[in-house]
């Protein structure tokens, strides 16, 4: 008897690591979303234009065996990632601009050799560093800023006035690790 009554504790256990697991997640992508300036609208129609474009490039054989990431932004689209060879960076954005799905597309793939677990774990790191240290100047309305690395490079994508996109570029080329800000920052006019 004892044995069952264990048996069923570690089950309900483990269908409660489950439900953990959606909650956790859950309350991830609510704070993601919240923390976003961008209306909903925006955000839903950046993540269905990242699938749509994904699902594009990925129905290429030879782009599909590529390392391409699919950054939407507020409507325009920044590539990442490594690439076998010229004609297939070249390839990937012609693909992401005959789908008129992005007002802008901002081609940074590279020709190289597919970065490593270890290399994207790198660039994990580095972002959260970034995000984390945006966040911690209260003076700067960096919620809007939008962070992406690859291979140790960091990207900078959103719509802020020119002191905000100033700090952030040079907060971001002071983490460790980093070796190239690429400002994609839209600059607000202001009247």
């Amino acid at each position: 008897m004892n044995i069952f009554r264990l048996a069923l504790a570690l089950t309900f256990l483990a269908l409660l690591s489950g439900c953990a697991a959606v909650v956790v997640g859950g309350a991830v992508a609510t704070t993601s979303v919240v923390l976003d300036t961008r209306d909903v609208g925006t955000q839903i129609e950046d993540s269905g234009m990242r699938l749509r474009l994904s699902s594009l490039v990925n129905s290429n054989e030879t782009l599909a065996e590529q390392r391409i990431r699919i950054v939407p932004f507020n409507g325009d689209v920044l590539l990442v990632g490594q690439v076998a060879s010229e004609s297939m960076k070249r390839q990937a954005e012609q693909l992401v601009r005959d789908s008129n799905e992005a007002m802008n597309v901002f081609n940074q793939l590279t020709v190289g050799e597919i970065s490593s677990l270890a290399d994207r774990s790198q660039d994990t790191w580095i972002t959260t560093k970034v995000k984390t240290l945006l966040l911690r100047a209260p003076e700067y309305d960096t919620a809007g800023i939008k962070v992406v690395t690859e291979n140790n490079e960091v990207y900078l994508l959103g719509l802020v006035d020119e002191p905000t996109a100033a700090h952030a570029v040079e907060v971001a080329r002071n983490v460790r690790g980093v070796t190239r800000v690429v400002d994609v920052l839209f600059r607000e006019t202001t009247n």
